[in-house]
């Protein structure tokens, strides 16, 4: 502990200069990262509630669901029980409703759940 107080008691005036900045620095990356997280994490929420909100209640995918649907038969995937809906096995991140028919499985109700 006195080891500690004799360097403090020894630094100079440009000494506290320099962890005052670097105090500064450390304080202003930190802002960086945390305004940077939460952009990020507004911009997916606004996705994510126009994929729910707008995207899934349009006719675009009602005609999507139904062409996955029909192509496996109305049939669950996982399970061969008949299937309600439809399952994505990816997301288009950025183009929400441009994901291709194979990212698209029909499932039932129980393996949706099982999933999320």
């Amino acid at each position: 502990m006195d080891e500690l107080l004799d360097i403090f008691r020894n630094l100079g005036q440009d000494d506290y200069k320099l962890i005052l900045f670097a105090s500064i620095i450390v304080v202003f990356l930190f802002l960086i990262n945390w305004f940077r997280n939460y952009v990020w994490n507004q911009r997916r929420i606004r996705r994510q509630q126009y994929y729910r909100n707008v995207y899934l209640k349009s006719d675009d995918w009602r005609r999507k669901r139904y062409v996955v649907l029909k192509r496996d038969n109305w049939k669950c995937v996982h399970c061969g029980n008949r299937a309600t809906q439809v399952h994505h096995t990816r997301y288009a991140k950025y183009n929400i409703g441009k994901e291709p028919i194979k990212w698209l499985e029909s499932v039932c109700k129980s393996c949706h759940d099982s999933f999320h």
